[in-house]
């Protein structure tokens, strides 16, 4: 009797084996499936960021082509860098005279506007817009006053070293 159980228990134990076995494999599948959609909505969400970047290029563009069209160009307190730059070549220059970008140091976000930078930097927003807008003047019809330079971008870091 006692080996008929034992035999039972052996049989009942290569059963429970077997199914941890099945159950481990399954286990096995299911990570590889939950790995792939992983996969798959990162990629799917970088695909998103792309556009949603493409969009904003977009737009700003389709904005700044909309006020040259018209004849409305200007540089205005809510211009965002982003259009600065693309409203005319020269901006970035005028802009990194000013330490409002061009440098390290000097990093700004695209989407900041011409008045909130001026403000966080402490730089006069009337003599930044008059020297952004001189550049539209210069590149139009031409103006009856020349175009100023923007301050001379200096480094905010002057090394005196000794040799």
């Amino acid at each position: 009797m006692t080996t008929f159980i034992s035999i039972v228990a052996l049989v009942l134990a290569a059963a429970a084996l077997g199914y941890a076995w099945k159950l481990n494999r399954e286990l096995d599948t299911a990570r590889e499936r939950l790995d792939r959609y992983n996969r798959s909505l990162f990629n799917a969400d970088e695909a998103i960021r792309n556009l949603r970047r493409d969009l904003d290029d977009t737009q700003v563009q389709a904005r700044v082509e909309m006020l040259r069209r018209t004849g409305e160009a200007r540089f205005l307190p809510g211009t965002t860098v982003r259009e600065a730059t693309l409203l005319h070549p020269q901006a970035q220059q005028v802009l990194a005279g000013f330490h409002l970008g061009g440098c390290n140091s000097c990093a700004v976000d695209g989407d900041d506007t011409l008045a909130a930078l001026c403000r966080d930097r402490g730089v006069d927003t009337a003599v930044l817009l008059t020297n952004l807008n001189r550049l539209l003047e210069s590149a139009g019809a031409p103006s009856t006053h020349a175009v100023t330079s923007a301050p001379e971008k200096t480094p905010n870091i002057v090394l005196h070293l000794e040799m």
